[in-house]
């Protein structure tokens, strides 16, 4: 399993057949990038990220380009992501996405195969119980 966390970074842990960690990927989160662009430069604007849906992936504005660039580059970097993890593993792999931002992504690309919003909770709950 590949398990996507959209947090403050964007995490890709590798989960094997047997329920074992095996390793991942850590990446900036995307809303930590679009801080970076307006921080880092005189005059980008801060924006939230979004999809920008149908609109055409070469923006002619600032903003659309800004909305293009980072949104479809996280997409980029999913779908890089997990292709490369699936040839590294050669075993087959469920793409699990958690974190604010997974149904965002989850609607735009087919390698998100499930959304779990709880995932991380869950996880402490049960980490808490096998402790106790």
């Amino acid at each position: 399993m590949i398990a996507i966390d959209f947090g403050t970074a964007t995490t890709f842990d590798v989960i094997d057949k047997d329920g074992d960690y095996v390793g991942g990927c850590i990446a900036p989160g995307i809303n930590l990038s679009m801080e970076a662009l307006h921080m880092a430069t005189a005059l980008l604007p801060r924006l939230q990220v979004s999809n920008p849906g149908q609109a055409p992936v070469v923006g002619c504005t600032t903003v659309a380009q800004m909305h293009s660039g980072v949104f479809w580059g996280y997409i980029g970097l999913i779908e890089g992501l997990v292709s490369r993890i699936k040839a590294e593993r050669s075993e087959k792999m469920t793409v699990l996405a958690t974190g604010g931002l997974a149904p965002l992504f989850a609607k735009a690309t087919p390698v998100i195969e499930h959304i779990d919003p709880d995932l991380t909770l869950r996880g402490l709950q049960l980490i808490h119980q096998r402790n106790l």
